[in-house]
């Protein structure tokens, strides 16, 4: 077998270098030469970077114009308070509300940890152990009735699958 594979790789080794060397055309040049060969063109392709935001764009132009990040906050004579891209008539007192659409708008929510609340034993008597202390607890996939439970269902689950198999062997054997 290995002496089947060095033929096999070495017959295509002559046969890949044929065209190069032995194989001959009309005019007496080789078939194939290596210049015919090349690499292609791995030029990237310019591409202009779009225009970066930076903080003078969220103060609004000396013209009393906005821009479409700049926002005015301002309440009017009944207490609505409004947003608008436009400064408010005069006379009425805004703040000037700037934001950067490449910043996250919404901020993490902060979810408080919760210490686990250990209960000492009363001195003098016996530490509990974890399994006593998990077996109390009727949630916990550990205690002895969920256990227990899981045994059960395992056994019942066993029994089904062999009247099933059971079945199926008197069917076939029919």
């Amino acid at each position: 077998m290995k002496l089947f594979a060095k033929l096999m790789l070495t017959g295509l080794v002559v046969a890949f270098l044929l065209p190069f060397t032995l194989l001959k055309d009309d005019q007496g040049k080789t078939l194939m030469s290596f210049s015919d060969f090349s690499l292609p063109d791995f030029k990237m392709p310019s591409i202009k970077m779009p225009e970066m935001m930076s903080s003078d764009k969220l103060v609004p132009t000396a013209g009393g114009g906005s821009r479409e990040d700049v926002f005015y906050r301002w309440n009017d004579a009944k207490g609505n308070v409004h947003f608008t891209t436009e400064p408010p008539p005069d006379g009425i007192e805004y703040t000037v509300k700037g934001y950067n659409p490449d910043t996250n708008l919404i901020q993490a929510v902060a979810i408080p940890v919760e210490e686990p609340v250990v209960e000492s034993p009363p001195p003098g008597s016996e530490p509990a152990s974890e399994n006593k202390s998990s077996a109390q607890d009727p949630d916990s996939p550990y205690n002895k009735d969920n256990i227990q439970k899981l045994f059960d269902d395992t056994r019942n689950l066993e029994q089904m699958f062999k009247e099933r198999f059971n079945n199926q062997n008197s069917a076939v054997n029919q």
